[in-house]
């Protein structure tokens, strides 16, 4: 042990010694860390890359296309970072734009390396050397319907290209391919209604200048939950409009144990696309761009009838959908079954173990929005009173909240033109692949309300955005 002591102590001593000899009058030498401004000119943009394959896709039907080397005269694009892995809630990729301000495009550029801010941090400028990488485009639509040229908004990913797909720059290519200016610009996210976004704002910085978590999710953390796969799912839901948005969390994000905010207010995020490019989806780079710090949050009016506890013994409506085996037996039944978006897609008859039930989704529909509406018949309260609801719901390949239930008292048989006032029911979440099991909505007390009702299920999805598939059974109400 004492021959230890003193190998260390003479180890220190050389080091010291040999320090001091390298430092004249304590002059230490502070290392250089600046960055020195490349001599880059940019001769291409985003928009250009955007453009290149969607003239390979028109000439090829490629959804890849691979530039050119040219070792002469190499191309290069510039842009703006706006995403940061400080957090782990991006993973091996830079986002980024064409401007710090007002971008009028932006791209994914996937990397084998991690801890990627602290090279390229928020703001800074990049050029991209484009000879030899590859750019992908994904919508989130079948391999025979995916195209650049319709009406779908897709993603468009910078790599190496590897057999058919884009994969990852290697990491001992990187600093071949993108390089640092010495430009820290200011990101000024672009302030837009959920209702204004398009292709073009995917992959950019965007805001939402007065939003909040949906009610259904307040409590969750963002990424925590049993059901949270890869990533966890939140909605935000945008106060003006009424319109939503998911909200993507990584289950290896540092935040993801994090309670969501419960007030309102602004939100920041990076647009993109889920995994397989079928929604839209808002990213974080930190759990602080959810500014929602405003107690007075924007929910809608829900029906309040008080918290006593209600029900009965007499039975004035029922439907568990054992007798009904097909669309048309539902409209038989006395429901109302109606696509607002002139598709073909309603609730249908399905069963599964021996039980029957409606279901609805948007998936493979080629329709987008889709909304539909089932509406119960007439139900009279004018005989009973202490009226309760309940109903079951099952989820199934969950992206998102879709349905909504209401009531209304003015229904007579165009959804459009009756009043309707949501109903705050304990709705089937999860899984995001596969299905759950039926749950209970609770019991919802309408005793409050009196004469002749309706109860509707509105269900809002698009093919290429929410898809959830929802089950409905065991609709009832009691009185005495």
């Amino acid at each position: 042990m004492k021959t230890i002591k003193n190998y260390g102590f003479l180890s220190l001593l050389t080091i010291a010694i040999t320090i001091s000899s390298c430092v004249q009058d304590g002059d230490f030498t502070v290392p250089n860390v600046s960055v020195e401004e490349p001599s880059i000119i940019a001769n291409s943009s985003i928009t250009a890359v955007k453009t290149a394959l969607q003239q390979e896709f028109n000439s090829n039907d490629n959804l890849v296309h691979t530039f050119d080397v040219n070792e002469n005269a190499p191309t290069y694009l510039e842009g703006y970072v706006v995403s940061s892995d400080a957090t782990g809630n991006f993973y091996k990729k830079l986002i980024i734009q064409d401007k710090s301000e007002s971008p009028t495009a932006g791209i994914e550029i996937v990397l084998n390396k991690t801890s990627l801010s602290e090279t390229y941090d928020i703001g800074r400028k990049v050029y991209v050397k484009l000879d030899g990488l590859s750019v992908s485009y994904d919508d989130g639509e079948s391999s025979y319907n995916s195209s650049p040229m319709n009406d779908v908004a897709g993603k468009y990913v910078l790599g190496i290209l590897d057999g058919d797909r884009v994969d990852d720059i290697p990491s001992t290519s990187i600093d071949d391919h993108i390089v640092r200016s010495a430009t820290v610009a200011n990101i000024v996210p672009t302030s837009i209604s959920l209702s204004e976004i398009t292709g073009a704002h995917i992959n950019t910085m965007i805001e939402l200048s007065s939003a909040q978590i949906l009610k259904s999710d307040l409590g969750k953390t963002f990424a925590g939950e049993s059901n949270d796969e890869y990533d966890g799912f939140r909605t935000i839901f945008e106060c003006e409009t009424e319109g939503t948005i998911q909200l993507q969390t990584s289950t290896f994000a540092s935040f993801k144990s994090n309670v969501v905010p419960a007030g309102k207010g602004t939100f920041r995020a990076v647009l993109s696309k889920d995994y397989r490019a079928e929604f839209l989806v808002a990213i974080a780079n930190t759990p602080s761009d959810l500014e929602f710090t405003n107690t007075e949050r924007c929910d809608p009016p829900v029906l309040e009838c008080g918290e006593n506890a209600v029900g009965g013994n007499v039975v004035l409506f029922e439907e568990d959908f054992e007798n009904i085996t097909s669309t048309s037996e539902i409209t038989d039944a006395g429901w109302t079954n109606v696509n607002l978006n002139g598709g073909s897609t309603l609730y249908s008859s399905r069963s599964f173990s021996g039980n029957r039930y409606v279901q609805i989704s948007a998936y493979n529909s080629d329709e987008s929005p889709l909304q539909a509406w089932l509406v119960t018949p007439e139900i009279d309260l004018d005989t009973t009173t202490d009226e309760e609801l309940t109903f079951e719901t099952n989820t199934g390949y969950d992206n998102g909240s879709a349905l909504t239930a209401y009531v209304s008292s003015d229904f007579t048989g165009d959804v459009t033109t009756a009043t309707w006032l949501k109903i705050d029911a304990e709705l089937s979440e999860g899984p995001s692949s596969g299905y759950n099991s039926f749950s209970s909505s609770g019991s919802i007390n309408i005793s409050c309300l009196t004469g002749k009702l309706h109860i509707a299920f509105k269900y809002e999805g698009a093919d290429g955005g929410i898809t959830t598939t929802f089950q409905i059974d065991n609709v009832k109400i009691t009185g005495n």
